[in-house]
């Protein structure tokens, strides 16, 4: 029989039945009851009473009988590990603002309120020390890349590039942009040229397959088609695989109190809509979901994750465009639990206030579709990005303007105020909410009976809008129909009302045990 393994044991020393009852446990899942799944419980998460051995393991019994049970129904099983905290504030849902819109007060006198946003930075060169850095292929190392000429940069290959002179010039782009280690903030790493998996490479990035087959061929010139082309690839990804992976690892030593990650990763290419508009259904692809896993040394290695949902002008308010997010999301979702070690890694989505290659805003239902569907899954944050165009006249200025005053920052405060909110009332603070089922449209907002977004005064020192109001019982009661917690670091239960101590027990700060043992009794003669 194998039993579950835990990196925090609990301490049977003081009586040793408590571990004998404990493998009953186990045993009577695995054999009498194998339709209940086992899988992601241990002894980390049995809360211990330290009762006598007679009633101590009512507790641990009961608390196997119910994750097993949730397991055997739930087919999200990363929503039961422990997310990594929130950064710089206690909000279990931040917005960020990353336009280079800081032209418009000097250049049209237009000035705008970025307070509604928990952070702030310019994407433009000459910003250093920001809470959240872009690291573009220019400004960290020395990437291998091929530029719009087909000439080599720095070796064009990473099979054919310098790892060592890549991390010896690494620290100086860093010390550049964030210059103290000790900093807490967010770090993108922007390289879009190739992607680390052979087959990703197509269209324009076709180069890079190519060129390793050339290269191959110019050292093995008597190799037959096929081992040219094993070769090439093998050589490709395993350089590609160091280059990303060393720069991870080596950028945290450098600022380890960054979230580290690469932007765009991980990707879900479901941009199917153009050819079944009618049955696009937004599902990522099986083939790029098994892509994504082979990907694990570098959600291993990463501290965030940074997918990308940009709205193409063809979604614009559909069902297609809620569908392409969900997905998108989900995705990152996935891989952020699935391949880290301790706690499912934090996501911070990019999107834009306005669709791909266009100046049209995203509209109300967009804004709950990108906005509104993050936060509904559990991400950590999104992030706003925008190019030069938003501040090319005054009046692309004003524009942007009066879309934070009205339709964004108003949607901005309902979901970081409702998001806050649930947190509070369902997960004790240490915790954020996300859906009991991901196929509906439960989304975290505000009810509009009992809350009204409002002007702040004047001579306020905060954001120009807030929410006043306060949750009902009816309010709260429809939060935990539609919403679980996923705790925090430390922290567990349904509730997150559970602490870890570090010696592996846990402090109880719910319910009476006596109250549980009650239930636990006839919970256990109902199924026996």
């Amino acid at each position: 029989m194998r039993f579950v393994e835990s990196k925090y044991p609990l301490d049977f020393t003081a009586d040793k039945c408590h571990e004998t009852i404990y493998k009953y446990a186990v045993y009577y899942f695995t054999h009498v009851r194998p339709s209940f799944s086992l899988s992601g419980l241990s002894l980390a998460s049995v809360p211990y009473f330290r009762m006598p051995c007679c009633l101590s393991f009512l507790p641990a019994f009961l608390w196997l009988l119910l994750g097993a049970t949730a397991n055997a129904k739930l087919s999200d099983s990363w929503m039961n590990k422990p997310t990594f905290r929130p950064v710089f504030t206690r909000r279990p849902f931040i917005i960020a603002w990353n336009a280079p819109t800081q032209d418009c007060p000097p250049r049209f006198n237009v000035h705008l309120d970025l307070k509604l946003f928990d952070l702030n930075a310019s994407p433009n060169e000459g910003f250093v020390d920001q809470n959240l850095t872009i690291f573009y292929k220019e400004r960290l190392g020395m990437y291998p890349y091929y530029d719009e000429h087909g000439a080599p940069v720095s070796g064009g290959l990473p099979q054919n590039a310098s790892l060592r002179a890549h991390l010896d010039k690494l620290p100086d782009g860093i010390q550049k942009y964030i210059r103290s280690r000790d900093k807490d903030g967010l770090a993108v790493i922007d390289w879009e040229e190739w992607r680390p998996i052979w087959v990703r490479n197509w269209q324009n990035k076709n180069v890079y397959r190519n060129n390793s087959r050339n290269l191959v061929a110019s050292r093995h010139p008597s190799w037959p088609r096929e081992q040219v082309e094993k070769e090439a690839l093998y050589d490709f990804e395993n350089a590609a695989r160091e280059f990303m992976m060393e720069t991870l690892r080596h950028a945290k030593n450098y600022r380890p109190r960054q979230l580290w990650g690469f932007y765009l990763f991980p990707d879900c290419y479901n941009h199917d809509y153009n050819k079944n508009r009618d049955s696009y259904t937004g599902h990522c692809p099986d083939v790029e979901i098994s892509r994504n896993d082979q990907l694990s040394w570098l959600w291993e290695e990463s501290t965030a994750l940074y997918p990308s949902i940009y709205l193409d002008q063809i979604l614009a308010s559909s069902e297609n465009g809620r569908k392409f997010v969900r997905s998108r999301v989900r995705e990152a979702m996935r891989i952020s639990y699935r391949h880290h070690k301790d706690y499912s890694l934090p996501v911070f989505v990019y999107t834009r206030p306005t669709y791909i290659r266009k100046l049209d805003f995203l509209s109300q239902m967009d804004l709950i579709s990108t906005i509104g569907e993050s936060a509904a899954q559990g991400a950590a944050g999104v992030i706003f990005w925008g190019d030069a165009e938003y501040t090319k006249s005054k009046e692309t200025c004003q524009m942007i303007k009066r879309y934070l005053e009205e339709d964004l920052g108003r949607y901005i405060v309902n979901v970081t105020t409702a998001t806050e909110l649930c947190s509070q009332s369902l997960c004790n603070g240490n915790g954020r909410c996300l859906r009991q089922d991901n196929i509906t449209d439960a989304f975290l907002h505000l009810n509009s009976a009992n809350f009204q977004i409002v002007s702040a005064p004047k001579d306020s020192q905060g954001p120009s809008l807030r929410a006043e109001g306060k949750l009902s019982a009816e309010d709260i009661a429809v939060l935990r129909s539609q919403f679980r917690c996923q705790c925090y670091v430390d922290w567990y239960g349904d509730s997150c009302g559970i602490q870890r101590r570090t010696n592996g027990g846990a402090v109880a700060t719910g319910p009476c045990g006596i109250v549980l043992l009650v239930s636990l009794v006839a919970l256990i003669f109902t199924l026996l």
